[in-house]
């Protein structure tokens, strides 16, 4: 079943598109293993380290194997390809300086390693002992430090096994293929009362700052407000120095706290566009309405509104805290409620822009998709709006639980089944 989705300002009724010409060919290279078609940007390495480096974009310690370059053509049409197996994947991503390695946070607690297309036999990282996976809860999110190929560093957002917290914690790398079992220290350490909308994300930005996101606690509605409450981190996008003292809130942030971005109920994924900077939110609807937002690079702290808006839409919700100057989607989507994954539900999972070579019609698209229909769509944001339609990827994959994207730009899409795939051309 498709439904009605928005670009703001614009209805249509889904309808499966793409140019069935790939302008990038059938093949890849890269962490996905290998073909014969186009290959991704840069080489390879030993220890699945950076080659020649392509074209670059991007800040922060932004690999340099992007392509920042403009699409060729329209988007082709577009497929899956299984790339590996592991359990309840929630993200993927290559560290800085080994592009020729896929990174996969497993919802149990550990993060394995995919080379040339093969699980590695041992994982990068278990923490399984320290995690709970319950519900919404687990090894949500990863994140390597920019300059993790000179110092090793790496952050951890994962739900306390003894109380359910939401902690965000840094580790270390013992070589290429190991990371340390023990935390270097606590980066943030935050209470959540229910089991679900826990956010889960942690990137870091052009400007060199983690950012955190928190959902909204969980409970129908945020009957608490605890989304534009300054006194908590729900329902917000934290921004922290680490290479500070004491991980302290960035410089720039709002009356001096760590909390940057407000007024989100549960964005499960945020990421951000390498080659300019934009900052893409995945924002989980209450009953009605799935949202994508954007903070530009220079746009500085931002209030998206929820609860007192879902969507561009009013909700009925009265919570005294200011609610000026609130921030709209670039898009969104409208369910018919019908509890979790009930009939005509949704939940919104975040994805990326495309950044690779493989496919040059895709370039500069992000590429998002819902975890109950498996609908995945594509929008193109440029110059501070969506240009043209919000359209159907023309693929689908129930269950999708995030996306990922490698050192190359390539993307991958998770199932929380278990199965990865790599989005190529047909």
């Amino acid at each position: 079943m498709r439904y009605p989705l928005v670009s703001v300002g614009v209805v249509l009724l889904l309808v499966a598109c793409g140019d069935s010409s790939s302008s990038g060919g059938s093949g890849n290279s890269g962490p996905g293993g290998g073909g014969s078609g186009a290959t991704s940007a840069g080489g390879s390495g030993g220890d699945g380290g950076d080659g020649g480096s392509g074209a670059t974009g991007g800040g922060g310690g932004i690999p340099g194997n992007y392509d920042c370059t403009a699409s060729v053509g329209e988007p082709p049409d577009l497929r899956l390809t299984e790339i590996v197996q592991v359990n309840e994947p929630t993200q993927a991503k290559s560290p800085p300086g080994q592009s020729g390695l896929l990174f996969v946070s497993e919802k149990a607690g550990r993060i394995q390693i995919v080379e040339n297309g093969v699980l590695r036999p041992e994982p990068f990282l278990d923490i399984s002992n320290l995690v709970l996976n319950d519900s919404e809860l687990g090894l949500l999110g990863f994140a390597f430090h920019p300059n993790y190929a000179e110092n090793g560093r790496f952050f951890v957002h994962y739900s306390d096994v003894d109380n359910q917290d939401s902690v965000v914690a840094e580790y270390v790398r013992s070589d290429p293929y190991t990371a340390s079992p023990t935390a270097v220290a606590e980066v943030l350490r935050h209470y959540t009362d229910e089991s679900n909308h826990n956010g889960g994300a942690v990137e870091f930005g052009a400007d060199g700052y983690l950012y955190i996101s928190l959902g909204d606690g969980g409970a129908q509605g945020d009957p608490g407000c605890d989304a534009l409450n300054p006194e908590n981190l729900l329902g917000k996008i934290s921004r922290i120095d680490v290479d500070a003292a004491g991980y302290p809130a960035a410089p720039g942030n709002p009356d001096g706290n760590k909390q940057y971005h407000i007024g989100m109920r549960n964005p499960w994924r945020i990421t951000f566009d390498p080659c300019d900077g934009t900052l893409y939110i995945g924002d989980v609807g209450q009953n009605e309405i799935e949202e994508v937002s954007v903070a530009g690079a220079d746009a500085g702290p931002l209030n998206f509104g929820w609860p007192v808006k879902e969507g561009t839409q009013p909700y009925a919700d009265s919570c005294g805290f200011p609610a000026d100057n609130l921030v709209d989607p670039i898009a969104e989507y409208a369910h018919g409620g019908g509890g979790i994954c009930g009939a005509g539900a949704g939940s919104i999972s975040g994805g990326y822009v495309y950044r690779g070579a493989n496919i040059q019609g895709l370039r500069g698209w992000y590429i998002y998709g819902d975890f109950c229909t498996g609908n995945i769509y594509r929008l193109k944001y440029e110059n501070g709006a969506v240009t043209g339609a919000v359209v159907d990827a023309g693929f689908s994959l129930p269950g999708v639980s995030a996306f990922g994207q490698d050192g190359y730009g390539e993307m991958y899409a998770l199932e929380l089944d278990g199965r990865v795939f790599r989005i190529d051309a047909e």
